[in-house]
């Protein structure tokens, strides 16, 4: 359950920042709210990654490499090919990780 609630943190978080930079959203009055969004997304992945390890559930494995990508991203200028790379790279892993419960 941990995991799909890790993963809707995520996809909401990801429709928002996708949303503002096609100018549709504009967070200026409020930009706390992506990166309240992105405590909350990595806080918890890493719960969920740490349920699966104790669990032995399938998607432990997609979210490891998901940590790293998320303590790499606020490094990276947001509205960057870099910074759109390492969320899309989460992404695909949460893909994974959600293929991977089937």
């Amino acid at each position: 359950m941990i995991f799909y609630v890790a993963t809707a943190l995520f996809l909401a978080n990801f429709a928002l920042g996708v949303l503002v930079q096609l100018r549709i959203v504009d967070t200026k009055p409020f930009r706390w709210l992506h990166h309240a969004l992105f405590f909350a997304v990595f806080a918890s992945a890493a719960l969920a990654a740490g349920v699966g390890f104790i669990e032995g559930a399938p998607y432990r494995w997609a979210l490891v490499p998901v940590l790293f990508l998320f303590a790499v991203l606020p490094r990276i200028r947001a509205g960057t090919p870099g910074h759109a790379a390492l969320a899309g790279g989460a992404l695909i892993l949460y893909a994974t990780g959600c293929v991977w419960m089937l």
